[in-house]
């Protein structure tokens, strides 16, 4: 049977969306989180000047590396809630994509997808933060014509 692309993506956000927000408790208010910018780099040194206290290589500076560090420590709910819904993947790897720039909504996408054919979340994620739509995404993996 073929799946009509433009009846696929309205029906799975939806439920996915229903989903998510029955799983939270009522009382609780889902918080916006605000994305941290990464700060700027300071100027390089000329390689005749050095100093000692910069122990910061320079491979790091500016690139956040860890999951945690985008929600400045806090615990997402709605990131808890995603990970809870799906046996394959956990918290911190939902955080990490979200912190990697994917949204939630894409992320829930992904998972479903994953779910339903088996290709990766991550290699769907990187595929849309490559360009690509859901459409062609979908197009690719095998699970529309």
């Amino acid at each position: 049977m073929i799946v009509q692309k433009r009846f696929l993506f309205p029906i799975l956000l939806f439920t996915l969306l229903v989903h998510a927000c029955t799983s939270l408790p009522p009382e609780q208010a889902i918080p916006t989180v605000p994305i941290s910018q990464p700060e700027a780099l300071e100027p390089t040194l000329e390689p005749t000047q050095e100093t000692e206290s910069e122990s910061v290589p320079e491979a790091t500076l500016g690139v956040e590396t860890e999951a945690s560090d985008c929600l400045d420590g806090e615990i997402s709910p709605i990131g808890e809630s995603i990970a809870e819904d799906y046996d394959f993947t956990d918290y911190a790897e939902v955080i990490t994509w979200f912190c990697d720039g994917a949204e939630f909504e894409d992320i829930l996408v992904a998972l479903e997808t994953e779910s339903l054919i088996g290709t990766p979340a991550e290699e769907m994620l990187q595929m849309l933060a490559d360009g690509f739509t859901w459409d062609e995404i979908w197009q690719l993996v095998g699970l529309t014509e």
